[in-house]
């Protein structure tokens, strides 16, 4: 038998469970069994909220221990709440001959917290995240970056399976992609200043004196709004990829405009962002960070560019040839249909699966 594990939460206007969900749809379809675990709810006060997880999180993982057998595979999404309790009860399982298989969403020992949303327990995450993953038989990272991190922490080379890039379900219809005359960028997220204060620094400067930012997400200090910083509002994420307009949409993270800075800026060194999967659901083609991990897979599949500073926003679009525009839209959406089918979560879990297999002598 194969189980996996999730959240059973209500839909919201956000993106933050849209992987998790997507991965369960997706085992649900190969009819894996579900283990679901319980989101408390939000009225409840924090403290109480705290309590409820822990408590429940213990009964989770006790039920978990009696359920799965010898022989059995068993998928976690990582993070869970209430982590420490994952790396005391993995164990029990492994020593029930139980063979394990995590799916990295997030890795706080590299993250390092957001500033002003998640702390940054660095000492504790480092010490609960790379104690944990040592348990399991099969690690599906972001990239080849992320491997190189894991590998340089102990980890070894046939643990660990690349991801390549989040997949996106969506039965949303795709519109169509044209290059327009005043050269325009997407940015879909969280646009809280403390999370990603480059936004509202990206026309603040001469070079970009005739860009267009359409931005869709919670959180935009609405103030800042004129004719070419534009806020199109908050959608399902489900709903996105039909609303969403610009000739790229922009993966960048941190503080600044002239490059990703900060622990979040740093982080897409290593990770695959969701937005990149959004966008690319979406047919939109992409531009990403020169240095973010995701830059090879966007120049490998021909579907965006690359630019240091968001400075050079204005200039790196306009230098895009509508000829070489309709190639990026067609490659993108070529993905969107391996995205929108989970092509490479399949394709990651098939390649880790097989190696769980005995080998023939």
């Amino acid at each position: 038998m194969v189980y996996y594990t999730g959240y059973e939460e209500a839909t919201r206007n956000t993106a933050g469970g849209k992987a998790p969900a997507d991965i369960k749809k997706l085992c649900e379809r190969r009819g894996y069994s579900f283990v679901k675990i319980l989101m408390p709810s939000p009225n409840l006060p924090a403290i109480l909220q705290k309590i409820w997880k822990y408590n429940f999180a213990k009964k989770y993982w006790e039920n978990l221990c009696n359920t799965l057998k010898k022989g059995d595979v068993f998928i976690y999404q990582h993070p869970l709440y209430v982590k420490h309790l994952a790396a005391k009860y993995i164990s029990k399982i492994k020593k029930n001959g139980v063979k394990l298989v995590v799916l990295i969403h997030d890795l706080e020992s590299l993250r390092k917290g957001i500033e002003g949303f998640i702390k940054n327990n660095g000492h504790i995450n480092d010490e609960v995240e790379l104690t944990l993953f040592k348990e399991f038989d099969v690690i599906i990272c972001h990239n080849e970056k992320m491997k190189q991190f894991l590998l340089d922490n102990g980890f070894q080379e046939h643990q660990i399976v690349c991801l390549e890039i989040f997949d996106y379900l969506s039965d949303a219809v795709c519109r169509p992609r044209e290059k327009t005359l005043q050269p325009s960028v997407a940015i879909a997220g969280t646009l809280h200043i403390n999370k990603s204060g480059y936004i509202y620094k990206i026309l603040d400067n001469i070079h970009n004196k005739n860009l267009v930012v359409n931005l869709y997400g919670n959180y935009f200090d609405e103030s800042q709004t004129n004719d070419r910083l534009v806020y199109k509002g908050s959608f399902p994420p489900e709903k996105l990829p039909s609303c969403i307009e610009g000739d790229f949409g922009l993966v960048w993270d941190g503080s600044e405009a002239y490059t990703c800075a900060g622990n979040t800026g740093e982080y897409l060194k290593y990770n695959n962002p969701h937005k990149t999967s959004l966008y690319l659901s979406s047919g939109l083609p992409v531009i990403v960070w020169t240095e973010a991990a995701i830059a090879d897979f966007v120049v490998k599949n021909k579907v965006g560019i690359t630019v240091s500073s968001l400075f050079d926003l204005e200039e790196a679009i306009s230098q895009v040839a509508k000829e070489e525009y309709v190639i990026m839209c067609q490659n993108a959406k070529g993905i969107a249909e391996k995205l929108r089918n989970g092509y490479y979560f399949y394709k990651a879990l098939d390649k880790g699966i097989s190696q769980l297999e005995p080998k023939e002598s």
